[in-house]
């Protein structure tokens, strides 16, 4: 007949099971941040080739999907009849580089960005999927499938994502705001030139994350940013964002000048 274990026995084993798990979960989950860093920086710059091939296929630019003053800049109420009557600033939350991507005659990509690293949020604020607007190239306007216009509140302001807007040299690198990604001093130095920009938004990227994907990117001499967790502002360089808040920050990143 076998022997039993005792329950001083099974208590040591399951001590040693918790000494073990409690020195390798550091070890795994530094790991897995690691792979999540390295999956985002992979895309990001394959990415940023994928926009330059784009803006080939436009004639040397890219349609502009944030900080419009006007409807007019993209739709007309007469072949865009959705888009046109929707509000300024659905219409500018609900456009996304991605459908350019999308859409250009050699299509770049068949899927949205979705990054390793931070939010994964996939559906629009007070929208639907259903109702993303797709950018037809050949007459260089948007327009929204199926037949109805974009409701008010649909926007991806909480969703990562592809933007490309008129530079604002005015607007500091990484400021959480409705500007955000609309500057970069890619040289360390000066702003970017008038034209439009293009950038990827990480939305509420782990400070760590967010500090190595900058070092990833970008040349030491632009990190103004040495504390390891995006605990100080990162305002230089390809990669910018403001000091991480409860331990996350947005991560901005610049694609390409237009």
């Amino acid at each position: 007949m076998g022997r039993a274990f005792s329950l001083i026995e099974i208590l040591v084993v399951v001590a040693i099971i918790g000494v073990l798990a409690a020195i390798l979960l550091p070890a795994l989950n530094k790991a897995l941040s690691a792979a999540h860093v390295n999956r985002t920086v992979a895309d990001l710059k394959q990415l940023k080739g994928f926009v330059a091939d784009a803006s080939n296929q436009l004639g040397g630019t890219l349609p502009q999907t944030k900080g419009y003053s006007s409807l007019s800049a993209i739709a007309s109420a007469t072949s865009n009849p959705n888009l046109s009557g929707s509000a300024v600033a659905d219409v500018n939350n609900a456009l996304r580089l991605e459908d350019v991507l999308i859409s250009v005659p050699s299509p770049k990509t068949d899927r949205y960005f979705t990054p390793a690293c931070g939010s994964q949020a996939f559906v629009p604020a007070a929208g639907s999927a259903v109702v993303d607007p797709r950018y037809n190239p050949s007459t260089g306007l948007f327009y929204n499938l199926p037949d109805a216009r974009i409701p008010v509140g649909y926007g991806y302001a909480q969703v990562s994502r592809l933007d490309c807007a008129a530079v604002d040299a005015s607007q500091a690198p990484g400021t959480l705001d409705a500007g955000g990604g609309t500057n970069f001093k890619i040289d360390g130095v000066n702003s970017l030139p008038s034209g439009r920009v293009a950038y990827a938004v990480l939305k509420a990227v782990a400070g760590p994350e967010a500090y190595q994907i900058a070092t990833a990117i970008d040349s030491p001499a632009f990190m103004d940013d040495t504390s390891g967790s995006a605990s100080m502002a990162q305002g230089r360089g390809e990669v910018a964002y403001a000091a991480a808040v409860a331990g996350v920050t947005d991560v901005f990143v610049y694609l390409g000048n237009f």
